[in-house]
């Protein structure tokens, strides 16, 4: 249940038990005021007929008594009966009770108090006088019932503010929920407008400030990526050179001397310089080789799209059985220096992962481009990815960090229908200067 749910239900809670003390309370002392009511009013009524018995004439006694009785029609708490030899002579009528709940009737219901006179000068008749406490019991309805119905109402009234506080509460509470969870997805860039009380408006104050910070956390780490990216790309450059310009001349060297030996030679040492020249060819092939991985041929001459197929191709040629499957929706000048280097990588750690560890044997490249962003798919039907792999291991991480250098996001995947899936999406025209 939400807070607003949790407080609303408390109050309720409270209010009801409060109108049901309230309730008890008043139905025992408005008992107690009807049985007090009662006695007062037989006291009072017996007090009347004796002093009336005072008065009793020797002849026309029984019109006297009558009108004595009668006397008391339309009484609200007190009932008259002249009553001879069993027989009821006269009974006065009690005033019309309001209509009461019978619930609330039989609470306050006492039991009947009566007295009898028996005076000499009634010669055998009697005066009962008898008390009905159903008006009483009507008006203490009447009290209850308008009292329950303010209480009613003033409880209405509470929660009705409650709401609107709770209202203007939830609003800014509302907000700073929905804030917290775009922070939670990545989104710094949300801001509040702080409002309501001082306190949640604070909060949405302190809030603001702890996304700038982290945004500005999160720029210079881009930033920090993007130079850390553009460093390894200068190192491998540098790296390819060295190999190149230091190790190729000697390698050749070598390889002539070689061959020069194997001709002046004979049995033996003819052998062992074939031998030797066989060696050195296997490591300028594989020379030629790192040379590639460190720095894509072509890539910055010919396009992203030729640098792409060319490294299909290669791929293809030395993974005998592997057919892989290009869509490429880019021009041959590409997306830029970086951006173009960071797909390129994502391709070949792909390739790499179908071919090698994924035992694949059809591979699908997809880059598609449109105003904004730049989406690159590399799929494979190999042995898929096994539970808690996403985070894959150095490789991954790599393309991970190109990818987050250039703000954008990079998923690895199940492929439906078995295999990985890795999945890329760049915006475009974003470069950081190293």
């Amino acid at each position: 249940m939400s807070l607003r749910g949790q407080f609303f239900l408390s109050v309720i809670l409270a209010l009801g038990l409060s109108l049901s003390v309230l309730g008890v309370v008043a139905c025992w002392h408005a008992r107690l005021s009807v049985d007090n009511e009662m006695r007062m009013a037989l006291e009072a009524g017996d007090h009347i007929v004796d002093n009336a018995l005072l008065s009793l004439p020797a002849g026309g006694a029984d019109t006297y008594l009558q009108r004595l009785v009668r006397s008391f029609d339309d009484n609200r708490h007190v009932r008259v009966s002249l009553v001879a030899d069993g027989r009821m002579l006269a009974v006065s009528k009690l005033a019309v009770p309001d209509p009461v709940p019978g619930w609330y009737q039989r609470l306050l219901e006492i039991p009947v108090q009566q007295r009898i006179d028996t005076a000499p000068e009634l010669k055998g008749r009697m005066l009962l006088v008898a008390t009905d406490a159903r008006n009483e019991i009507g008006e203490a309805w009447v009290q209850f019932r308008d009292g329950a119905t303010i209480l009613g109402l003033f409880s209405l009234l509470v929660l009705g503010v409650l709401h609107l506080v709770m209202t203007r509460l939830a609003a800014p509470l509302r907000k700073l929920n929905t804030g917290f969870e775009a922070v939670g997805s990545g989104d710094y860039t949300t801001r509040l407008h702080p409002s309501g009380p001082r306190e949640i408006a604070s909060l949405g104050s302190a809030f603001n400030r702890m996304t700038e910070r982290l945004r500005g956390l999160e720029d210079a780490n881009r930033r920090l990526t993007g130079q850390m990216v553009a460093i390894q790309e200068e190192e491998r450059a540098d790296l390819a050179r060295d190999l190149h310009d230091e190790m190729g001349p000697f390698l050749f060297a070598m390889r002539v001397d070689a061959e020069a030996i194997e001709r002046a030679g004979q049995g033996v040492i003819a052998q062992r310089a074939r031998a030797m020249g066989e060696a050195i060819s296997h490591i300028q092939r594989h020379v030629r080789l790192i040379l590639k991985q460190l720095r894509p041929e072509g890539l910055a001459e010919t396009g992203l799209a030729v640098a792409i197929t060319n490294l299909t191709t290669f791929w293809q040629r030395h993974h005998d059985g592997i057919a892989i499957h290009l869509a490429i929706d880019a021009a041959k000048a590409g997306f830029g220096a970086e951006t173009d280097a960071a797909i390129y990588r994502l391709v070949q750690e792909g390739l790499t992962n179908a071919a090698r560890h994924g035992a694949a044997r059809q591979v699908w490249i997809a880059i598609a481009a449109d105003a904004g962003a730049i989406r690159v798919t590399v799929e494979d039907d190999g042995t898929g990815i096994s539970d808690g792999a996403g985070s894959g291991g150095l490789g991954l991480k790599g393309m991970r960090e190109r990818v987050s250098a250039l703000s954008g996001s990079l998923t690895l995947g199940a492929r439906p229908g078995g295999g990985t899936r890795i999945m890329a999406d760049i915006p475009r025209q974003i470069e950081y200067a190293a």
